[in-house]
């Protein structure tokens, strides 16, 4: 209960991984959720609200943890946990150390974003709607346009006007959208009309002889799937570190120079992308970007941080020079107390590695007792899921050699 950053809620288990969520991101979520809600100005329904920001973003987050665990299954190592936090997800993997290996790990997560962007595009044009590609566009009007009648059709909250039986767009009534400029706000792009001025729009729509485009709710919400999906994936391939795209642009200049090489670059390239991030909310006095930001920074120190301990543990450190030798008469520095996030940082690395051992001990017991089982029966008397078994700790030993 004193390390912050353990207070984990077990959730579910599926293919054998435990799916937890951390009590920060019920209280995030739900801090934002009332943020929206009660805004006096906002005119979405709370139930949409929910629905787009909670449930459909959680169930995306955790498909695209999924992705990294199941590929890393794949290449030959393991995922045995992710958690749902405030920032995101974390899928704890296994991956060999091979360049190859964490490119495909990390690129698994934006690829399931593309899947998902897929099938609900698919979905959209079977129906006679092209997806929202725009990135900045109010997600709630979901605006799509339909390429069978030429029209633009959005959600109840937008409001979309056509001469009756055409293609031929009528401007809003000024009367009625300057009466929703004033009371909630926005501009003549991203204002979103609020269920109560139903009934005033329908009076202006007949007495303008006009029609209103309203696209059918199973295409709204493919939509606002897509939207949210894409956003992610293009957020995830920002190559920064510790975002998939700062890990995949490790593993592409490890795969060309070396380990080394790959982790510096992909931190360096965090510490920029965190400082534009910090400017920006600070500017847009966005609190939880800012979050985000601090956490990239603090997660490519610590990574840099990491890096050099694993340097230091083949003997002396020479960064200092030669001449360093010359002063063990010196009294050594008093040691810095790590921080919160330090100690939970070096405390997950510590349980990681006694499960890597525990499981490695494992798979030797039921390997030697596989080999007798050949020996003694023959290969034709293994089932399907012991092959699998030998073929994956076997891939997993030569990766390691």
């Amino acid at each position: 209960m004193r390390d912050p950053m353990s207070w984990a809620v077990p959730l579910f288990r599926a293919f054998g991984i435990q799916v937890k969520v951390h009590i920060f991101f019920f209280i995030v979520t739900v801090g934002l959720f009332l943020r929206v809600v009660l805004d006096k100005h906002n005119p979405i329904w709370w139930v949409d609200v929910f629905l787009f920001t909670i449930v459909v973003l959680f169930g995306i987050i955790l498909l695209h943890e999924f992705g990294h665990a199941f590929c890393a299954r794949s290449v030959g190592g393991d995922s045995k946990e992710i958690l749902i936090w405030p920032l995101g997800g974390l899928a704890f993997v296994e991956v060999p150390h091979h360049p190859r290996a964490l490119f495909l790990v990390t690129a698994a997560g934006p690829g399931v974003n593309v899947l998902i962007c897929v099938a609900a595009a698919v979905g959209l044009v079977v129906g006679g709607f092209l997806p929202n590609l725009n990135p900045v566009a109010e997600p709630f009007v979901s605006r799509v346009h339909n390429f069978r009648d030429g029209r633009d059709y959005t959600s109840v909250y937008g409001l979309k006007l056509y001469k009756a039986k055409t293609a031929e767009p009528v401007p809003t009534p000024e009367d009625l959208f300057e009466r929703v400029v004033k009371e909630m706000g926005g501009s003549r792009d991203r204002v979103a009309y609020p269920p109560a001025y139903n009934a005033q729009i329908a009076d202006a729509v007949a007495a303008h002889g006009v029609e209103r485009a309203l696209a059918p709710v199973w295409a709204v919400w493919l939509n606002r799937v897509f939207w949210l999906s894409w956003i992610l994936l293009l957020f995830n391939l920002i190559p920064a570190y510790p975002l998939d795209g700062g890990q995949m642009l490790q593993a592409v200049v490890w795969g060309r120079a070396d380990y080394r090489r790959g982790v510096v670059v992909a931190s360096y390239s965090g510490f920029v992308v965190s400082v534009i991030f910090l400017v920006v909310s600070i500017a847009a006095n966005e609190a939880l970007f800012m979050g985000l930001a601090l956490f990239m920074l603090y997660s490519a120190s610590m990574r840099l941080y990491s890096l050099e301990v694993e340097d230091n543990q083949f003997g002396y450190d020479f960064s200092a020079g030669y001449t360093s030798l010359e002063r063990d008469e010196e009294a050594p520095p008093k040691p810095r107390r790590p921080g919160v996030f330090a100690r939970w940082w070096q405390a997950r690395k510590a349980r990681k590695l006694a499960r890597e051992l525990e499981q490695r001990q494992q798979d030797e017991q039921r390997m030697d007792q596989l080999l007798e089982k050949i020996a003694q029966s023959g290969k034709n008397s293994l089932t399907d899921e012991e092959r699998r078994f030998l073929e994956r700790v076997s891939a997993r030993y030569r990766n390691r050699s």
